[in-house]
């Protein structure tokens, strides 16, 4: 069997919802794949340091973090960069002038910080715990991996970005953070010496669309949103569905 390079999405994708709670069907996918000689890989938009406590519990050494900011080899940190700090920096400024709380992660931990309490009442509660710091000054800030504000899709059109990416995860709180999944696979596929044919992604979000089309083969799960669907090379079923499981069946990968 020829040896295939595996990327999953975590939510939604390989667990359910924001749960990271994976199915016991995708348990025993991943593991069959492994058996039977594969890559198994996440591509997933969490900072490096969360995306690595998924990673361990449930056996990968390897992920591209940081929606394709950050890759890891082997349990080892390769690389990793943050956001454009100069245009963050204005962007918060253009949130405190508007009066819109908001949080940064300035470090790879999980953890994020803001000078603003008001941040605190919109805060997801399954997310990074909040430190308030009244004397935090995000002028001063060298490095950047997330900016987190308080925003419902009906205000997203009254914001002005200034061009950095954006994700949304839950109705209160929009998300800066890179979205170039793509990215960080090319390198890792680069690094292994693997060739596209031989590549296969996995997701379901607005997030995962920058991985469709790239030359690899793409599966969309049946939960998945209409537009990576109609982008896919293949849709299968929703992942508490054993979504994983029929797909790797169906192309004889397990």
């Amino acid at each position: 069997m020829r040896k295939k390079y595996f990327f999953f999405d975590v939510d939604g994708t390989l667990a359910c919802g924001l749960t990271t709670r994976m199915p016991e069907s995708a348990k025993r996918c991943v593991a069959q794949l492994r058996e039977n000689g594969h890559f198994t890989a996440l591509a997933t938009g969490r900072l490096q340091a969360s995306a690595a406590e998924v990673a361990a519990r449930y056996g990968f050494t390897d992920f591209v973090a940081d929606g394709g900011y950050s890759l890891t080899l082997d349990g080892k940190l390769v690389e990793m960069r943050g956001l454009p700090v100069a245009d963050c920096i204005a962007f918060i400024d253009r949130l405190e002038t508007a009066g819109i709380p908001w949080a940064v992660s300035v470090t790879n931990e999980r953890v994020c910080i803001t000078s603003d309490a008001r941040y605190l009442a919109v805060a997801p509660d399954d997310y990074f715990p909040t430190r308030v710091d009244p004397s935090f000054d995000y002028h001063q800030i060298r490095q950047i991996y997330k900016v987190n504000f308080a925003c419902t899709p009906e205000e997203e059109h009254t914001i002005d970005f200034g061009g950095l990416p954006t994700v949304r995860y839950n109705h209160d709180v929009l998300f800066i953070e890179p979205t170039e999944k793509q990215r960080g696979i090319r390198r890792m596929l680069d690094v292994l010496g693997a060739k596209d044919e031989d590549a296969v992604v996995f997701g379901d979000g607005t997030n995962d669309l920058c991985m469709f089309g790239q030359g690899w083969f793409s599966i969309a799960m049946g939960n998945a949103c209409d537009a990576l669907k109609a982008k896919a090379d293949y849709i299968t079923d929703p992942v508490d569905q054993d979504g994983l499981w029929n797909a790797c069946k169906h192309f004889g990968w397990i």
